[in-house]
């Protein structure tokens, strides 16, 4: 998403957002026992999955030498493509062995690699094109429709959607989920009951983050500091989206400072839409960044989209490369969305501007990039689908990322584990998770080319 709805602009100095707190005074004192929460809960089918057959012993795969950690590696030959083949043996949910096998035992064995992480989504409003539909793909037509949808948002039909989105993430490889949740205006009580419930739900087999993208000033609330206490203990925090446009002639960098002090006194991690434009002038980041560097904060400080980045000189781009870098925030770039979004015109000019990041060059900076899926079916975006492989088969050409290289690889595994700050970095070795993604496929090149039906492997035992 971009800037989010129209709700998150800053109000003029002076206003009080006293609808926002009332807003969160109701939805955050929602009691679990409440009987259209039971009934909804009811609905949901979320009985535990069934332990399908186990993997043969050993498991043969192909595996990314990139992922493969370096004690393994004594011997191994890569082909042009940087896979070699493994035999895996597992011990219930955990690799206890890795041992190379010879090319000539079998040419085809299935590319394989980690559980996947998607470190920027927005399960509150995925699937809800056909009851928000944007036709015209614009930015003001995504807010319009969004806003729609907000004012006929239900806990049912919310945790109904987010319910079928987490199915289709874990069905098709996730073992982990940063969600970004519209919070602060009509529809966020609906919003905020069905979020608790369904995390609960989840929570035996997918770890999951909530972000909530709300109005900066929301943050200097007593609505706003009750709120962070509950993303807290759901492992999120605050967040918001800031631009060009969307600050102008508003306080925004004291609203920031407060919502970063308030992350830090309450253990939140916090995750900014940082300059979602193609727009050169903006250049919120830079702000952000300043505010760190002169009161360093025990927050851990994510950013998302960073898309005029691209359209800074190399100098500024180095420098404020340099600056992230120095500070430990990652970036993550959403290559679906801002294609769908950046750069359109209503005389249907073919685009020039990608849109993206400039992920390279934030790299070669020392910067820790991560791609994520961002919208799913929603008026934002109208595609996706919680599928990593297709999303890796789309952003691959797009990005000019090469997987069969460490660099180019790292943004679509170990890149989303560290922005979420999971204890398994994706990478092979005695004693992790036996958590994998089987493809069709028996190289980079056949994955690219074609649709690929999956096998996920999850706690070592077949999920699908």
């Amino acid at each position: 998403m971009l800037i989010g709805p129209p709700w998150v602009r800053p109000i003029k100095r002076g206003a009080a957002p006293l609808a926002l707190t009332l807003v969160f005074d109701q939805a955050l004192r929602i009691r679990p026992s409440m009987p259209h929460c039971r009934h909804w809960l009811r609905t949901m089918d979320l009985q535990p999955q069934p332990r399908h057959l186990l993997p043969p012993q050993p498991l043969q795969i192909r595996w990314p030498l990139a992922l493969l950690d370096p004690r393994h590696r004594r011997g191994l030959d890569p082909d042009g493509e940087g896979l070699v083949n493994l035999a895996v043996t597992l011990d219930g949910a955990t690799v206890t062995r890795i041992e190379p096998l010879p090319w000539t035992v079998t040419p085809h064995l299935p590319l394989t690699l980690p559980a996947a992480v998607e470190p920027h989504c927005h399960l509150d409003k995925a699937f809800t094109w056909s009851q928000a539909p944007n036709p015209s793909g614009t930015i003001s037509g995504a807010l319009e429709a969004n806003l729609q949808e907000h004012k006929r948002r239900s806990a049912a039909a919310v945790a109904d959607r987010m319910n079928r989105a987490l199915q289709a993430a874990w069905r098709q490889g996730y073992r982990a989920l940063r969600s970004h949740l519209d919070l602060g205006r009509a529809g966020s009580q609906a919003t905020w009951e069905a979020v608790t419930h369904t995390w609960d739900a989840w929570s035996d087999r997918l770890q999951l983050q909530a972000i909530a993208l709300a109005p900066l000033e929301l943050w200097s609330t007593t609505a706003g500091v009750r709120l962070a206490r509950q993303l807290a203990r759901l492992g999120g925090g605050p967040g918001g989206a800031l631009n060009h446009h969307n600050t102008q002639g508003s306080p925004w960098l004291e609203h920031l400072a407060r919502m970063l002090r308030l992350a830090a006194d309450h253990g939140c991690i916090v995750d900014l839409h940082m300059d979602e434009t193609c727009d050169p002038r903006s250049r919120c980041l830079e702000g952000l960044l300043d505010l760190l560097e002169q009161d360093p904060l025990p927050v851990s400080v994510t950013v998302s989209h960073g898309c005029s980045l691209a359209h800074h000189t190399p100098e500024q781009l180095h420098r404020t490369a340099a600056r992230l870098a120095a500070l430990h925030i990652p970036l993550v770039s959403l290559p679906t969305t801002n294609l769908w979004l950046q750069d359109r015109s209503s005389s249907r000019r073919t685009p020039r501007l990608r849109g993206l990041a400039p992920i390279h060059e934030l790299q070669d900076g020392g910067v820790t990039v991560a791609i994520g899926g961002d919208n799913v079916a929603d008026p934002w975006f109208p595609g996706g689908n919680f599928n990593p492989v297709e999303l890796w088969r789309f952003a691959i050409p797009i990005t000019h990322l090469h997987p069969w290289e460490q660099r180019g690889l790292t943004p679509f595994t170990s890149a989303p584990a560290q922005v979420l700050g999971l204890s398994w970095d994706g990478v092979l070795r005695n004693g992790c998770p036996a958590d994998l993604i089987l493809t069709e496929a028996s190289s980079w090149q056949a994955t690219l080319a074609r649709p690929q039906r999956l096998r996920v492997l999850r706690n070592g035992a077949w999920l699908t």
